[in-house]
């Protein structure tokens, strides 16, 4: 019994007797109005418990690297902004993300076997094709319209881009 009375005697080293005195004055005042609330019976039996006490020493013990690191408090919001985007979460939200997951992935996935066939195509010619042999490519429709579509792209990217007017007469 004796050491149960000195373990909830020590104070954990990381409060302050100020600290201490402050929290018996917020857990004696923390009562709701209008109702009996014995907190301080509570607590008491909770101390009491060498289970109880065990586990709190162990919970001390984990937290006080993350309290001197101020690593708790990245911790908590992190949960706290987690929190808020669940909050803000509904169906109309999770649907548009899904689609604009599924959109990125189709790109990749069209790029990727774009890229595959184009290498096996160009792997599969004897000698790299002439200035003519390119212009005979082109009239190929699928080539065309290739080739619109990455021209239209660059023209997309090209307005996106900062530029400064050149002057070309300027030598």
């Amino acid at each position: 019994m004796d050491s149960k009375i000195n373990q909830t005697a020590q104070q954990p080293t990381y409060l302050r007797p100020d600290k201490a005195a402050s929290a018996e004055a917020m857990e004696n005042t923390s009562q709701i109005p209008g109702q009996q609330v014995d907190q301080k019976a509570g607590l008491d039996s909770l101390l009491l418990d060498d289970a109880s006490i065990n586990g709190l020493q162990e919970l001390v013990d984990k937290i006080e690297p993350l309290l001197a690191g101020g690593r708790l408090t990245r911790i908590v919001d992190l949960l706290s902004v987690t929190a808020d985007m669940v909050d803000m979460t509904d169906a109309y939200m999770v649907e548009k993300l899904a689609r604009a997951v599924e959109d990125v992935t189709a790109a990749a996935w069209t790029t990727g076997n774009a890229a595959r066939m184009a290498r096996e195509q160009v792997s599969a010619m004897p000698e790299p094709p002439t200035l003519i042999g390119l212009l005979r490519m082109a009239r190929e429709p699928e080539v065309r319209r290739g080739l619109s579509f990455m021209l239209a792209m660059a023209g997309v990217l090209g307005k996106g881009m900062p530029h400064d007017n050149l002057d070309y007469t300027q030598d």
